[in-house]
C-alpha cells in the first residue's frame, strides 16, 4: 500500500519550534514500521501547525496518491488542524496516538477524534507505541479492512445501487419496526426508488397465470427435489393443490418483477397470504426469486427478495449481491447452541436452495431438499416449506442495515457455514423448526459485544470477505459502519 503521514502539533510558533523534532522523531519511527511491512511511505515534510501547513501537507499527501493516510499526535495539537487537513483528504485516515507522556499527545488524539465526529469524517484508531503488538494488530486489521482494491469494488457497488427501483409490497409484517424505510431518504441518500404495491395485485395477476406454465412448475419441482411430503391439507398436488398457488404466485411477481423494472424486492407474506386458506405460505416464491434458475430459466440471476417485507433487509441483501455476485443469505438469529458456539440461522423459505451445496448446477442443490407441509400452526394458507441443510464454508461476511434515530447504520462481521454429522444436525433441527431451512454458522465476534450491539432479528450473509467493500459501500452512501468483533 501507498501510505502517507501527517504529524500534528501547538498552533503557537514557539511551540511548534520547540515540538518539531519530538513530532518528526516519533514520525520516522512509524513510518519505519510501514516501510518493514513491505508498504510505500511518504512522510510529511513539515509539522502541522498553521493553516498554511494544515494545507500545504494535505495537498502534498493527495498528489502521492495515498491509500491510507496516518495521523500522528505525539504531542498537543489544535484540534482545528487535525479538520483542516482532514476535510482536503481523499483516502481512510488512521490515527496514531504515541506513547509520549512529557507531553499530552494523548488529549490531541481524543480531541481530533472528536473533531472529526463532529463533522462525520470517518477515520481509525490506533493509540499506544508502535511497538506494541496490540497497536500493530489494531493497524494491520485497519490497513486490511481498507484494502484499496476492496474499497473501489464497494465504491463501485454503491454506485450501481444509484438509480435502482425496490418493490415494496405492502410493507413490514408484525410490527417489525427494522423493517420500516422513509421512500424519500432511500431517493435523497441511496438514490433508489421505491415503488409500493399491495400484495392484492399479486394475488390477482397469479390467477391469471397461464395453467400450461403452472404445470410445467410442478413438474421441474417434482424432478428436482430430493423429496416432496405430500400430506393431503396443508401441501397438496395437482393443478388445484397448495404446491401450485405458490408456483402461481411466483410466476406473478417474477413477470411484474420484468414488467415494472423491479431490482429488489420485499414480500410481506405474514399475515396476508398466510393466514387465508385460499392463499399460500411466501416459501416457494422467495426461493425461486432468491435462487439461480427455474423451470424457464436453467440459468438466472437471483432477484434478492426479503421475506415480511423486510426492506433494510432487501437492501443489505441487494449490497451484499453487488459485491458477491451470487445469492444472499436472509436468516432469523434463531438460536445459539452456546456448547457448540454455533448459532443455528432459520427462516421459512428464504434461504435460496443455492446454499444448500451452492452448486452452479441447480440439480445438484436441490437434490438436498426436502418439500414438507407448512406448519397450520404459522401458515394456515397452506403449502411447501424449503428444508436443507447448508453447506460449509471458511468465511462468510455478515452484515445488517438499520437505522438508528433515523439515520442509516450498518453492523458488519466474519464468521463461518459448519457442517456437522447429520444425525447432529436433524438433532438441532428438531430444537426450532425442523421443516425449515437450517445453516450453523460460527461468528468471529466477541458473544457478549454481539449481544450487546447488533439490533435486529434478521441477518444477512454472502460467502466470502467483503468487509473493505462493505467500509467502502457505507462511506459513499452516508451510512455509518459498524464492525463488531
Amino acid at each position: 500500500m501507498k501510505i502517507g503521514i501527517v504529524s500534528f502539533t501547538d498552533g503557537r510558533k514557539r511551540v511548534f519550534e520547540n515540538t518539531r523534532e519530538i513530532c518528526f522523531k516519533f514520525q520516522k519511527k512509524i513510518a519505519e514500521y510501514f516501510k518493514d511491512k513491505g508498504h510505500e511511505v511518504l512522510e510529511g515534510d513539515e509539522i502541522v501547525w498553521n493553516w498554511k501547513t494544515a494545507k500545504e501537507q494535505a495537498e502534498r499527501i493527495n498528489n502521492f496518491s495515498p491509500d491510507i493516510v496516518v495521523f500522528n499526535f505525539s504531542v498537543w495539537s489544535f484540534p482545528d488542524l487535525t479538520a483542516q487537513v482532514a476535510i482536503r483528504i481523499d483516502a481512510p485516515i488512521l490515527f496514531i496516538g504515541n506513547i509520549n507522556p512529557s507531553y499530552p499527545g494523548w488529549v490531541a488524539f481524543f480531541a481530533s477524534a472528536g473533531t472529526l465526529e463532529e463533522i462525520g469524517i470517518p477515520y481509525g484508531r490506533a493509540l499506544g507505541d508502535i511497538e506494541d503488538k496490540d497497536v500493530q494488530k489494531k493497524i494491520d486489521i485497519f490497513l486490511k479492512e481498507h484494502d484499496p482494491d476492496a474499497r473501489r469494488k464497494g465504491i463501485e457497488a454503491a454506485e450501481r445501487l444509484f438509480g435502482m427501483r425496490y418493490g415494496e409490497f405492502d410493507g413490514p409484517s408484525m410490527g417489525m419496526y427494522t423493517g420500516h424505510v422513509d421512500p424519500s431518504q432511500w431517493m435523497e441518500q441511496l438514490g433508489v426508488h421505491v415503488y409500493h404495491r399491495g400484495q392484492l395485485h399479486l394475488a390477482e395477476l397469479a390467477k391469471r397465470i397461464d395453467e400450461k406454465r403452472v404445470k410445467q412448475g410442478l413438474e421441474w419441482i417434482e424432478s428436482v427435489a430430493g423429496e416432496i411430503k405430500w400430506d393431503g391439507k396443508m401441501l397438496t398436488p395437482g393443478l388445484d393443490g397448495t404446491l401450485a398457488r405458490q408456483i402461481r404466485l411466483y410466476l406473478a411477481i417474477k413477470d411484474f418483477v420484468k414488467e415494472e423494472g423491479i431490482d429488489f424486492l420485499g414480500l410481506t407474506g405474514q399475515l396476508d397470504f398466510t393466514e387465508w386458506e385460499n392463499h399460500c405460505t411466501m416459501d416457494i416464491p422467495e426461493a425461486l426469486l432468491n435462487d439461480i434458475a427455474d423451470w424457464e430459466d436453467e440459468h438466472k440471476d437471483p432477484v434478492i427478495t426479503a421475506t415480511e417485507c423486510d426492506s433494510n433487509g432487501a437492501l443489505t441483501m441487494k449490497i451484499l449481491n453487488l459485491l458477491s455476485g451470487t445469492p444472499v443469505l436472509f436468516a432469523d438469529l434463531r438460536h445459539y447452541h452456546k456448547d457448540l458456539d454455533l448459532f443455528d440461522l432459520v427462516n421459512s423459505g428464504q434461504h435460496a436452495p443455492w446454499f444448500a451445496k451452492r452448486s452452479d448446477d441447480y440439480r445438484e442443490n436441490w437434490k438436498e431438499v426436502t418439500l414438507y407441509p407448512a406448519s397450520e400452526f404459522y401458515f394456515r394458507g397452506g403449502g411447501a416449506s424449503v428444508a436443507f441443510y447448508g453447506a460449509p464454508a471458511d468465511i462468510v461476511t455478515f452484515a445488517r442495515i438499520v437505522r438508528v434515530e433515523g439515520q442509516f447504520v450498518m453492523h458488519i462481521f466474519t464468521g463461518s457455514f459448519v457442517e456437522l454429522p447429520k444425525d447432529k444436525m436433524e438433532e438441532l433441527a428438531k430444537q426450532t423448526t425442523y421443516e425449515w431451512p437450517h445453516i450453523y454458522a460460527k461468528f468471529n465476534v466477541n458473544y457478549e459485544n454481539f449481544a450487546d450491539t447488533f439490533s435486529a432479528n434478521h441477518i444477512h450473509a454472502a460467502v466470502g470477505y467483503y468487509v473493505p467493500e462493505l467500509i467502502a459501500v457505507c462511506e459513499s452512501l452516508g451510512v455509518k459502519p459498524i464492525v463488531i468483533r
